[in-house]
């Protein structure tokens, strides 16, 4: 991987940060949350540049526009690439048991993404994996085997699952970048934590968590208090009251990891920022328009809803 100095983004850089003032702002949530209805919903968000019709189309082609204005203004060496892992390796996931079990797998795959999902069925189909990506087809190969021999599909995603963050780390490392390798690590950390209380909840055997963890350690086998005591250790203001507060604690610790670039004006993290802040604008929006869909409130809404970006 050739290794760009830092002031060769500074066009690219000074290009996002005009693409982060069109984001949503945290009083634009609130005025979409504030909303009458879906109709409502989605005429706000086209007042504000996003296209589509369906709720989907808006949401897929505002992050595929993110993508696409990133790649148009970055060196080719630039390894944005990397973000684009979670849905290939989500894809891999999807595309592979449905593959196996003769199923359709078309309207469950995430874009943007590296891999064709339709050369990941090829691949699985022919046995042969060879022609897909370095950063995933040793994963592809293997998980194949694991699907096949045992028909366990969820040890066939803890396999993956594990292979996708251990390939973002890797690819952090060969960057050489300090905010992809603390990205990549910050990442392992939480996941590990988070696997490590479903685990204790669903008193899973202590095999079973040590297979399900990326970096297993033994202060994570056992009991919930037994996690959340090791949270506290690591993360003292963590959210632990439940499961899913301390999932939204996680994303919003992602978030202020990735805004703690925004300031910068050399180098790929801000550009990198920008992208993983965009993935989360859409994550809030996607919750916001589902919840709109069901006629819920505006109480269940907040619940829900992570930091904003900007």
């Amino acid at each position: 991987m050739k290794i760009l100095k830092d002031v060769e983004y500074v066009y690219a850089v000074s290009f996002i940060k005009t693409l982060e003032n069109k984001m949503l702002t945290h009083s634009d949530m609130q005025t979409l949350i504030a909303s009458s209805g879906i109709d409502a919903a989605k005429r706000f968000l086209k007042e504000r540049g996003w296209s589509g019709e369906t709720s989907e189309e808006l949401l897929k082609n505002e992050l595929e526009s993110a993508w696409q204005k990133a790649y148009e203004v970055c060196p080719d060496e630039a390894p944005i690439d990397l973000l684009l892992y979670e849905n290939d390796f989500h894809n891999l996931k999807t595309v592979l048991k449905a593959t196996v079990a003769g199923e359709k797998w078309e309207n469950m795959i995430l874009s943007p993404h590296i891999t064709p999902p339709e050369k990941i069925e090829a691949a699985i189909k022919n046995k042969n994996a060879e022609e897909l990506p370095e950063h995933i087809k040793d994963v592809a190969g293997k998980a194949y085997k694991i699907l096949t021999s045992t028909m366990d599909g969820q040890l066939a995603e803890i396999f993956i699952d594990k292979a996708e963050h251990l390939a973002v780390l890797e690819s952090a490392k060969r960057s050489r970048s300090d905010f992809l390798i603390g990205w990549a690590q910050l990442l392992i950390e939480l996941t590990d934590l988070k696997t490590a209380w479903r685990c204790a909840f669903s008193n899973k055997s202590r095999d079973f968590s040590k297979n399900a963890l990326i970096f297993p350690k033994e202060q994570l086998f056992g009991s919930v208090s037994g996690v959340i005591e090791e949270i506290k250790k690591n993360y003292p203001d963590a959210e632990t009251e439940s499961i899913s507060a301390f999932e939204k604690w996680c994303d919003n610790k992602k978030l202020a990891y990735a805004k703690s670039a925004k300031s910068e004006s050399f180098g790929f993290a801000p550009i990198m920022a920008f992208l993983i802040g965009k993935s989360f604008e859409i994550k809030a929006v996607r919750i916001i328009l589902a919840c709109k869909e069901n006629g819920w409130g505006e109480e269940i809404i907040k619940e829900r809803l992570r930091d904003a970006y900007v």
